[in-house]
């Protein structure tokens, strides 16, 4: 949980693995487990099914998962969950990570086995000991939870970053809800937002969510200890704060939008907002001066600049005003999340 914004690990991930990716772990393959993969890439789950089965007889455990993968989807053949443990059992103690991970996952959910979560979680750390990022995201998550385990926050952290590294955005995002909460670790809202928005340049829209709340909740950190940085000119007079001495002059006529919007209902606003969502530039510059001014909705600074910004992005000299003018309102912390929620989605 996060400390002013809610944040709830999501379903533990069952799709660690890709039938037709098994080659990758099975270096040398069988002739019947080959073909098996190619009747399955060719839709012939029947005939897969028998090749698979042949190889999986002869001890193969690439074809015991690949078993127990039809077995959990029913492709050519009913859906069987205890059938697809009995494959999955094998393959697992003999090594094969992707196995050890869906056996800890059937053990958790107490699909085709009694629910044991501390059996998943012995399987999942045989899986995340071999760095499946899936197994060190759902380890992460049990020891968060104190859940088959002791809770251990320690070891939660351990796990995500393991998955982190990898990539693993969920694992992102519960680092920045640890920094946030001081879970584990002492309270870091800038490291937080840096977490945050590590999963949010990956496109990960919970992250997203949770950069935009936690700007506008998270505190603003504390000013930093030092000698203002004065020039020649003001040298021996009062500190001066630098965004004071930044800032532009106002200019009456582009201070339209410091005036208060007629309010509007409910219907309006969602209206309005999914206006500016389609990218209407009008749209976003007014959802902006809502938010400015908090009526309709919760004030926010930090939203109404991004959406004034994103008006001005599109050519809108209103947004571009809006956007300019309120920039120095926002706290250095603000603008660096403002800048995150702007940029543009990171390429797959």
């Amino acid at each position: 949980m996060l400390s002013r914004f809610c944040y709830r690990h999501p379903p533990l991930r069952w799709a660690a693995f890709s039938l037709l990716g098994l080659a990758l772990v099975a270096p040398v393959l069988r002739a019947d487990f080959a073909k098996g993969l190619a009747a399955y890439k060719a839709g012939d789950f029947a005939a897969a099914h028998r090749e698979f089965l042949e190889s999986a007889e002869a001890g193969e455990p690439p074809a015991m998962l690949s078993l127990a993968f039809l077995y959990m989807h029913g492709e050519g053949v009913p859906v069987d969950y205890r059938e697809a443990v009995r494959w999955l059992e094998p393959a697992a103690e003999k090594g094969l990570a992707p196995a050890q991970h869906s056996l800890a996952l059937a053990y958790y959910e107490g699909r085709g086995v009694p629910r044991n979560t501390a059996v998943a979680a012995n399987y999942f750390e045989s899986a995340a000991l071999q760095g499946l990022a899936d197994a060190q995201y759902n380890l992460g998550v049990l020891y968060a939870r104190g859940d088959g385990v002791a809770q251990d926050w320690a070891r939660a952290k351990f796990w995500h970053e393991k998955a982190a590294e990898q990539g693993m955005t969920d694992s992102e995002l519960a680092l920045g809800a640890m920094y946030a909460n001081g879970q584990g670790v002492a309270r870091d809202y800038v490291e937080a937002a840096r977490w945050f928005g590590k999963a949010a340049e990956q496109g990960n829209a919970r992250a997203q969510r949770a950069l935009e709340r936690f700007g506008e909740s998270a505190p603003a950190p504390a000013p930093a200890v030092e000698v203002a940085r004065l020039s020649p000119a003001v040298s021996g007079t009062l500190p001066v704060k630098p965004s004071a001495l930044a800032a532009p002059a106002l200019v009456p006529k582009r201070n339209f939008w410091r005036k208060a919007p007629a309010p509007l209902t409910l219907s309006e606003f969602q209206a309005l907002q999914a206006r500016a969502v389609t990218g209407e530039a009008a749209a976003q510059l007014e959802l902006g001066i809502h938010y400015y001014h908090g009526d309709s909705v919760k004030r926010s600074l930090l939203r109404a600049y991004v959406w004034a910004k994103r008006a001005a992005l599109k050519g809108n000299p209103g947004g571009e005003a809006m956007s300019k003018g309120m920039y120095w309102e926002l706290d250095e912390q603000q603008r660096k999340i403002a800048e995150r929620l702007l940029a543009p989605p990171a390429k797959p």
